[in-house]
């Protein structure tokens, strides 16, 4: 269940592990770095794919149809990061808020 308000002491935390583990390959906005772009992602996916896709990169590219397409415009496959469960909850939280950029 994803509550109506954002939750702002998880968008800080997941903002710190947007800048140590996913800054690298990912902009917040639809830019493509390494990987996609952020922006419009949580309204692309349900919560819950992009929570598994977090925690268990490998298993969905494997598995996943829209991700083996996206591995062949990127051409590099997301590494595991070794994000929890309550990073990949705080990096969620840090994606909602910045697709309220998104209009």
């Amino acid at each position: 269940v994803v509550p109506d308000t954002i939750d702002e002491q998880l968008v800080k935390e997941g903002n710190k592990v947007y800048t140590v583990k996913c800054s690298a390959c990912h902009k917040t906005t639809e830019e493509k770095l390494v990987g996609p772009g952020w922006l419009g992602v949580t309204k692309r996916h349900k919560p819950e794919w992009i929570l598994n896709f977090a925690t268990n990169p490998e298993a969905m590219i494997d598995k996943d149809p829209a991700l083996q397409a996206q591995l062949e415009i990127c051409l590099v496959r997301m590494p595991n990061q070794n994000i929890n469960d309550e990073e990949a909850k705080a990096v969620y939280e840090f994606m909602r808020k910045n697709d309220l950029k998104q209009k």
